[in-house]
């Protein structure tokens, strides 16, 4: 069953900038440091913001799970840091009123936990408003229609962070044509716009970091490469990039076997 989420609102009235959501967000560390972590705990990971336009939002505010949990712990500088940074975009935009003049910007941000399967899950809250719902076979007590809270839509999602959350959820944003722009996505796979064409990002793919690492190789004449990736679709894709690389350029090192995975 699905555990419920607290979700912080931040009306416009109350707005002003994006204190009262920062102010939050300090609350949030603060009581998920404190309390324990139980089995049955609920991790606090969505911040919605009102406005005229609603932008979606996917950070790794907790890491990995373990034991059964789906978050762990927090994340700073990959997490906390980069949710900072679209609410502090969003304030200058809205307090800049030549720019998007009498339109304001809201928000619904949610924690991935670094998981693809969580970020899935998660990302079903902005294709809700789309989806149309059934209500003829509800009967209310009254006689009466039943009343239906239809969320807000969102025209766009900012994230994710990790390539495997990505694509995941790329896979399901695409079916009802919301755009989508990764901060740090790098597989190579999301180039392919026949798959992922609602899906963009602002950092080049790994096949540009396995030619750097080609030419350095190059450049020092080492004949023998040895790779650590981590698991997923980042380092693995690289290292793929990286033999790929080599072979169109004539390079030739002989195959290794792999060694299994392991936690550092």
């Amino acid at each position: 069953m699905r555990q419920p989420h607290c979700v912080k609102e931040v009306t416009p009235a109350r707005r002003g900038s994006l204190g009262s959501a920062l102010t939050f967000l300090c609350c949030l560390l603060l009581a998920s440091a404190a309390r324990p972590k139980g089995p049955g705990h609920n991790y606090l990971n969505s911040i919605r913001i009102d406005g005229d336009i609603s932008l979606g939002g996917l950070f790794p505010v907790h890491a990995r799970g373990s034991e059964g949990k789906p978050c762990g712990e927090l994340k700073k500088e990959k997490g906390i840091h980069r949710l900072e940074a679209m609410l502090f975009a969003l304030d200058r935009i809205n307090n800049d009123h030549e720019l998007l003049p009498n339109i304001t910007l809201g928000a619904r941000i949610l924690d991935t936990c670094s998981r693809d399967t969580h970020a899935l899950e998660q990302s079903l809250t902005f294709v809700q408003a789309l989806i149309e719902r059934d209500g003829s076979d509800v009967k209310c007590p009254g006689g009466g229609p039943p009343v239906v809270s239809k969320p807000e839509r969102v025209v766009g999602v900012i994230g994710a962070s990790a390539s495997s959350v990505s694509i995941m959820v790329a896979n399901i944003l695409r079916l009802f044509k919301i755009p989508q722009v990764s901060y740090a996505s790098t597989a190579p796979e999301l180039s392919d716009n026949s798959r992922y064409d609602f899906f963009s990002r602002v950092v080049p793919p790994d096949t540009y970091q396995a030619q750097a690492m080609l030419d350095i190789v190059k450049a020092l004449g080492w004949n023998y490469v040895s790779t650590v990736a981590s698991e997923g679709n980042y380092g693995e894709s690289g290292v793929d990039a990286f033999i790929q690389k080599s072979r169109e350029e004539g390079e030739r090192f002989p195959p290794c076997p792999p060694c299994p995975p392991r936690n550092l």
